[in-house]
């Protein structure tokens, strides 16, 4: 697996335009995808993994608190075999001199026990902040115990 860093918005949005990404992605006030636009701003990175020049995922890290925050992307094809070393690989490239920090609302309960897997412990919850399907949804905020 090689990962590399893509300032590219089309391999960007290969993967986020992803319907299986993209659907986790959103909540309902977020645009259709047609109209999706990555955020390119220089706080953003984004990192795209291969595997034999195949894109399998995307890290995203992002300013945050007094940190950074990160978005992990596998497409499901790749995610049974690839998610954890794509996951450890991408957190290697991470500013370790600040916190990092994720937020993941509690309708996602694969993602947040991936997230605890991986090192990230809930530091608080931001209610009702998450609008999927009609219902609102608390947020958890985790950090990373390196």
């Amino acid at each position: 697996m090689i990962v590399k860093r893509t300032t590219d918005s089309e391999v960007i949005k290969a993967i986020l335009l992803n319907p299986a990404i993209y659907d986790t992605i959103i909540d309902d006030n977020s645009p259709e995808p047609k109209d999706f636009q990555p955020p390119m701003s220089e706080g953003y990175r984004y990192y795209a993994g291969y595997v034999n020049d195949v894109i399998i995922g995307l890290m995203i890290y992002h300013p945050y608190l007094d940190g950074e925050e990160c978005h992990v992307q596998v497409l499901p094809q790749h995610r049974k075999e690839y998610a954890k070393k794509f996951g450890e690989q991408s957190l290697l490239l991470m500013d370790r001199t600040r916190p990092l920090y994720a937020e993941i609302p509690e309708f996602y309960k694969n993602v947040l026990d991936f997230a605890k897997l991986n090192s990230f412990k809930v530091i608080d919850t931001q209610l009702n902040n998450f609008l999927k399907h009609g219902k609102t949804y608390n947020t958890k905020v985790l950090l990373w115990d390196s």
